[in-house]
């Protein structure tokens, strides 16, 4: 007797969902404004600290020098400093995400390179605030990292010189973007999941040049896209189908019905089955990302406002990370002194006439 296969029971489970970006870098709205509220919240605490124990250190040194502290030159209090908000921040880093569309042109980068990077400097910023580093160097580095992780290389002797940076000041963030990143650095993205996209519709009845023309205009959606948050929020698939949707909602309606057809098994006239009700849950989601990519289009981040954030910031800037600050020069004569310290100890541990071989 023939013995039939065994029905594999088990549905199918979308790739995305096994990736890591889908395990640690997706948040429901209201997570994604609590991580920056309390994000913003120590870093201010922080920082508030640090400029009082710099201002202490700066005192230190006028009275080692034997110099009266100038009232019209000094900063403000840390009490009377205005400090970054979640809102200021966001404004900030969107604007250099759009930095690195340019950074990236320039080079002639690969739009994969671009989105990754874009993406990178996203997420480092759910770690770490404006005010301990400033996101224009955290650009660079992570337009850098993004040329190795996505194989596209370049040297950093090439980077830096036409960019006009000094190589140190790229590599130095390398290690502390790569951490913040948890060493995830595969982004998977809405370009692609709009090619394959591109790919089915050109399957239906749809004229060719219907379908070349959606395609380019949902490609600049998505591009728009990346200057939110929408990738914190919704899958690549649906951030496509929504850029989409934005270029031609006639053609995603007409391919939704295709994929969910009147008459379908279990369809019947006046009563909504699983599919339809999945459907229309679909096109909310739709309808909310269009929402935000159009608002982003509409609203701009204001070079003006950033200015003002970015002369703020000059005042609210953690003097611990300020190779130029007192406390920062403190600490680190304090490290040096103390590795100095240890490598004398361990010398006086060592015989004088010890010439071994240190391999051995």
């Amino acid at each position: 007797m023939a013995v039939e296969p065994a029905q594999n029971s088990h549905p199918k489970v979308p790739l995305f969902t096994q990736s890591s970006q889908y395990r640690n870098w997706r948040y429901s709205k209201d997570g994604l404004k609590r991580v920056r509220q309390e994000l913003n919240v120590t870093a201010v605490n922080r920082v508030r600290e640090m400029l009082e124990q710099e201002r202490v250190e700066e005192e230190k040194e006028h009275v080692n020098q034997g110099e009266a502290t100038s009232s019209a030159s000094a900063p403000p209090p840390p009490a009377e400093v205005e400090y970054l908000t979640v809102s200021d921040e966001l404004s900030l880093v969107t604007y250099y995400i759009q930095q690195v569309a340019a950074l990236c042109n320039a080079f002639s980068f690969p739009v994969q390179v671009q989105a990754t990077a874009m993406s990178y400097l996203k997420r480092f910023y759910l770690r770490n605030t404006c005010m301990d580093y400033h996101p224009k160097s955290v650009m660079l580095t992570c337009v850098f990292l993004a040329t190795k992780t996505e194989n596209y290389p370049i040297s950093i002797d090439s980077f830096s010189g036409k960019i006009k940076t000094k190589p140190e000041e790229i590599l130095s963030l390398e290690f502390l973007v790569s951490q913040s990143l948890r060493f995830e650095y595969k982004v998977h993205h809405a370009h692609f999941a709009a090619q394959g996209l591109s790919l089915d519709l050109q399957n239906t009845p749809l004229p060719p040049d219907v379908v070349t023309e959606t395609d380019s205009k949902a490609q600049s959606y998505i591009r728009h896209s990346r200057l939110t948050d929408v990738e914190f929020i919704y899958t690549p698939s649906q951030i496509a189908l929504a850029a989409f949707r934005l270029a031609n909602p006639a053609v995603v309606d007409g391919w939704l019905t295709i994929k969910v057809p009147e008459g379908a098994p279990g369809w019947r006239e006046g009563v909504k089955t699983e599919e339809d009700i999945q459907k229309e849950e679909l096109l909310k989601v739709l309808d909310e990302i269009g929402q935000v990519v159009t608002d982003a289009i509409k609203n701009p981040v204001s070079k003006e406002a950033v200015r003002i954030v970015d002369q703020r910031l000059k005042f609210a800037r953690n003097p611990e990370k300020d190779p130029d600050s007192a406390l920062f020069k403190k600490r680190k004569a304090e490290e040096d002194a103390e590795r100095e310290e240890k490598a004398a100890a361990k010398a006086a541990k060592r015989p004088a006439a010890d010439d071994s071989d240190v391999f051995r």
